[in-house]
Formats: C-alpha cells, sequence, structure tokens
C-alpha cells in the first residue's frame, strides 16, 4: 500500500503546477500520448526482473504514474478515476491473500485488470483533452467519447449490426471454433459431459454462464482500455505524426510485443509465443481497420467480443477434465 500512496503523491503534486487551460502545441499532444503508450512497454517488461510476489504492486504503480501526462492536462477527471483504479488494484492485490474467498483468484485478477485498464482509459482522456487545446490544423475532427458511451458500444445494436462490427466477430468465432477442433476434443465438455474451473467441477450450463458473466464484465473493460490506449492514443498519434503505415507497423508489432513479458513467466514455449504473435499482429490490423472505418466505438465493440469469443471456446473445448489449461487470460497479469 505504501508503493500506491507514493504514486498517488506523485500523481496529486502535478496539480500545483496546474493554472489554467493553454494552448498546446503538436509536441505537447504527442507527448501526452507517447508517454503514457510507450511506458506501458516498460511496464510490462518489469515482469521479467521482478519476484513475482512485487510484480502487482509495480505494475499497479507503474500505471498510476503514467497518468501523469493527463493530469496534467485534465487534473479532475484524471485524479477522480486514478482514486477509483487504485482502490480496484488494491482490493485485488488484497483479496488475492485471501484464497479461501469463492471466486479467487478469478475475482481478484479481474479486480486488478479494472484498474490497469481503467488508467489506459484515464491516459486517453489525457490525450484527447490535449488534442482539443492544440490550434495546429494537422488534426482531423476527433470525436470526444465518454466513459458511458465507451462502455455502452459493446452491446449496442447499432454498432454490432454494422458489417464491419459483426464479419470480422463472426470471422473470428469461426476461427477460434475451427482452431479448437484441430486440436482435438478429448478435454470438451462435450466429450466428457463434465466441466471444471481451476480443481472445482460445476455443471456444465453454469459454468458457462459464469464464463460468459465474467468474460463479458472483464473484457469490456479490457476492449475500453486497451482500444483506447492502443488505437485511440497511439496508432492515432502516429497516423499524424509518422503517417498511415509507420503507424499501422509500429502498433501491430508492439500491440503483440506489450503482452510477450505475461506469456514469459506464465510458461508458454517459443512456438505457442511465435503463433500468439502472429495472431495478436493479424488482430491489430484488423481493428485499425475497424477503427478507420467507424472510430472508437466500434474497435471497442469488436475488441471485447473477440475476447469474449475466444474465452467462451476455451471454456467448451478444454475444461471437460479436471487439472485443465483453460484460463481467462487477463493482459499484464496471472491467469485465471
Amino acid at each position: 500500500m505504501k508503493k500506491f500512496f507514493l504514486a498517488l503523491c506523485a500523481l496529486l503534486s502535478v496539480t500545483f503546477f496546474y493554472a489554467e487551460e493553454k494552448e498546446y502545441t503538436h509536441t505537447q499532444v504527442a507527448l501526452t500520448g507517447y508517454i503514457p503508450y510507450f511506458g506501458e512497454y516498460a511496464v510490462s517488461a518489469t515482469q521479467l526482473f521482478l519476484p513475482p510476489e512485487l510484480t502487482s504492486h509495480v505494475i499497479s504503480s507503474g500505471s498510476l504514474l503514467l497518468n501523469i501526462p493527463a493530469a496534467v492536462v485534465n487534473p479532475s477527471y484524471t485524479i477522480t478515476g486514478s482514486a477509483l483504479t487504485t482502490a480496484s488494484w488494491a482490493s485485488g492485490i488484497l483479496l488475492e491473500n485471501k484464497p479461501a474467498v469463492y471466486g479467487n483468484p478469478s475475482l481478484s485478477n479481474t479486480l486488478m485488470n479494472m484498474g490497469f485498464k481503467g488508467n489506459m482509459w484515464l491516459q486517453y482522456k489525457g490525450y484527447e483533452k490535449a488534442r482539443s487545446l492544440c490550434s495546429s490544423d494537422i488534426y482531423p475532427e476527433y470525436e470526444n467519447l465518454s466513459f458511458r458511451d465507451a462502455f455502452l458500444a459493446c452491446y449496442d445494436p447499432k454498432i454490432l449490426s454494422k458489417k464491419s462490427v459483426w464479419v470480422p466477430i463472426v470471422s473470428f468465432a469461426g476461427l477460434a471454433v475451427g482452431s479448437s477442433l484441430m486440436q482435438g476434443m478429448n478435454n470438451s465438455v462435450f466429450m466428457t459431459g463434465e466441466s471444471y474451473i481451476g480443481n472445482f467441477k460445476v455443471p456444465v450450463l453454469s459454468g458457462l454462464a459464469s464464463v460468459f458473466a465474467l468474460s463479458c464484465i472483464n473484457y469490456t473493460l479490457t476492449g475500453i482500455g486497451e482500444e483506447a490506449m492502443f488505437r485511440g492514443m497511439g496508432y492515432e498519434e502516429m497516423k499524424v505524426s509518422m503517417g498511415l503505415w509507420p503507424a499501422k507497423i509500429i502498433d501491430a508489432v508492439g500491440f503483440p510485443a506489450v503482452h510477450i513479458p505475461q506469456q514469459i513467466i506464465t510458461g508458454y514455449d517459443t512456438s505457442i509465443m511465435l503463433s500468439a504473435f502472429v495472431l495478436q499482429s493479424g488482430t491489430s490490423f484488423l481493428l485499425q481497420w475497424i477503427y478507420d472505418q467507424g472510430g472508437l466505438k466500434d474497435s471497442i465493440a469488436a475488441h471485447m467480443w473477440f475476447d469474449v469469443v475466444a474465452s467462451t471456446v476455451s471454456y467448451l473445448f478444454t475444461s471437460g477434465t479436471e487439472n485443465n489449461n483453460f484460463a481467462l487470460n487477463i493482459s499484464f497479469s496471472t491467469k485465471l
């Protein structure tokens, strides 16, 4: 908790230097976006050098400190939001030490994920505010997006009915099922008629309902945070500052690369990591296209449902036996 307190104090201290809204230059806008965007890579990499008991504390503190550029330009929103994300992180870390509580580690990791992805959203909102204060004509029209609108976008029929959204989701579902079929059905709930979450045997339909509900909660925040960070801020600013194709390539390499430290400490072998990199890179190009077609709400909705479909299909095909490898994979934390 001491690290949380120190990080929050550092975040609060920037407001003493904030006087009034002023015009931002292109360089200042870019820094407001690039510092947290590239800082996420450094925060992720710390997992490789830290003992497991310190990882959650360091990542949460680092994530909070990356809110500072947003706090400079958008202090009240960022400080209020940072208090909520810190509470979410702290609750998850405290719950981590109570294995007897029902739902652990699922609940603890979900709370930590909410805090981390919430900080990504706050960093995006700082960039959005800085961009609105820039008088330069190099920025195209940019939609100001509220958290409520971002959250509801995942369930909005008008968005989900767009061909540029539902076709990728359905196609992704087909690929997920096809990939699972190629790996065999011996561990599927269809073959055994049973299902396990961790080592707990649960009715198949109850387990499916639980996994789907938890996935919706967890991955709605993941879709909002990651799309705001990677497409709404990083990709968007790089398109303006570097050009379209450099932005596409950096985003398509950076998005999967930021997951590599987690995969290493989880114990993935090289072939699985390479396959995951290719898949995530291709998904990044697809999400860029969806973003360019319809904006951030569309890419948030698509991202969220990609993840929900993947976790639900994984449950159906891998949780039919005890000690299975089913996991809700939460970026920058451990597996559920």
